[in-house]
């Protein structure tokens, strides 16, 4: 056997027991709650480009070594019930969805068979997570996700605020958030459908809007390592209904966070997002600079009928409060807290919601009379500690 003969076996060789360990893991982790939403006979890697459309379906595990693109106009459909797996990395990059410009994600769950995407390894930071690029307006263009990515086109941006990249619902994300936010939306635009995501035990971030104008109702994020939501590069889109809790008491970090990012004083490049029904849930243990919301220069934010106790925000600097009860939300232009902890003499302005937002009589993501298998908090496709 000559010497070139002998290096083709051992390669031959380690390939063969790299992938009957990762079988072997994979089989470890199969009697977890959401390998038994379905009868998963097939295995399937998925690659590192995805340049026309696939389904991905409920009776497969699909599994990911690497960061896995989705180019060329392509149009990625999840099916309800469907699992995908992030692997640890082996030497590529950790594992991420990244759906680049101009392509869709098309992922429906339902209440009682959502559509999961988590990691081998049950630690937060585990994988990049999911991470969406579209058309919409952002403060400035950013040229790269990924350096030394496989993808032809990884920029976001552009002048289409309604941008549609196809939709998530009934979605959730665990133990991502290596990098970014476990949920990424670059530049992504209205037309997008968001709800019913939740992102679990992020590394980082859980949802993060970077530019753009997308809405979304019923998101969850819980026990993020950073911000719970993080909005920046001029974002000014809308959300209803916010469940988002504070990671361990290690964090020094906000449940919500807004940064301007930007390099123009124009007020149309400002963060501004708007939500209403936002409940935030926190330690409040001296460890660190915790609020529950943050808001840096060159941005607002607007919260309607909203309930969380403490707030920091840089001088001058407007945070506009709507709604609620002047005890139980965020000062204006700086820190405003009592003794107590909790904010005082505070008028919450007036404001006008326009047609996307539901009209609700009550502060905070839950109806506090609500009936216990009506809170939508505690359905069957959110996961709790």
């Amino acid at each position: 056997m000559t010497r070139e003969e002998i290096i083709l076996w051992w390669k031959a060789l380690v390939a063969f027991l790299f992938m009957v360990a990762t079988m072997c893991l994979s089989m470890l982790t199969s009697c977890t709650d959401e390998d038994e939403l379905f009868d998963r006979e097939n295995t399937e890697a998925l690659p590192s480009v995805i340049s026309e459309d696939k389904t991905l379906y409920s009776d497969t595990e699909y599994l990911m070594s690497k960061p896995v693109f989705v180019t060329n106009g392509a149009t990625l459909t999840i099916q309800r019930g469907a699992l995908l797996k992030a692997l640890p990395a082996s030497g590529q990059g950790k594992a991420a969805l990244v759906i680049t410009k101009g392509c869709k994600i098309v992922a429906n769950g339902t209440e009682d068979t959502p559509i999961i995407m988590t990691a081998l390894v049950k630690e937060p930071g585990s994988w990049d997570g999911v991470i969406v690029l579209g058309k919409a307006p952002v403060s400035y263009e950013c040229e790269t996700i990924y350096s030394g990515a496989v993808a032809t086109d990884i920029s976001y941006g552009g002048s289409e605020e309604n941008d549609d990249s196809g939709s998530l619902q009934f979605v959730r994300v665990e133990y991502a958030g290596a990098a970014g936010g476990a949920v990424t939306f670059d530049g992504v635009g209205w037309g997008t459908a968001i709800d019913h995501c939740q992102s679990y035990y992020s590394g980082s971030d859980g949802f993060m809007f970077n530019g753009g104008t997308v809405n979304a109702r019923y998101l969850i994020s819980t026990g993020a390592s950073r911000n719970g939501l993080c909005f920046n590069e001029g974002y000014t889109g809308k959300l209803q209904y916010v469940m988002a809790t504070a990671p361990t008491p290690k964090s020094v970090w906000s449940v919500v966070s807004c940064n301007g990012n930007g390099e123009s004083e124009e007020v149309a490049f400002y963060t501004h997002p708007v939500i209403a029904n936002l409940s935030t849930a926190h330690d409040n243990k001296p460890h660190g600079q915790q609020y529950p919301i943050a808001v840096s220069a060159r941005s607002r934010l607007t919260l309607v009928n909203s309930s969380t106790r403490e707030a920091v925000a840089d001088d001058d600097i407007p945070v506009q409060l709507i709604g609620g009860q002047p005890e139980t939300l965020p000062g204006i232009d700086y820190i405003l807290i009592n003794a107590t902890g909790e904010v005082s003499s505070l008028t919450p302005d007036k404001f006008v919601l326009d047609a996307f937002f539901e009209r609700t009589d009550y502060e905070g993501a839950v109806a506090p009379d609500v009936e216990k298998d009506k809170d939508w908090t505690k359905a069957e496709w959110v996961k709790r500690k």
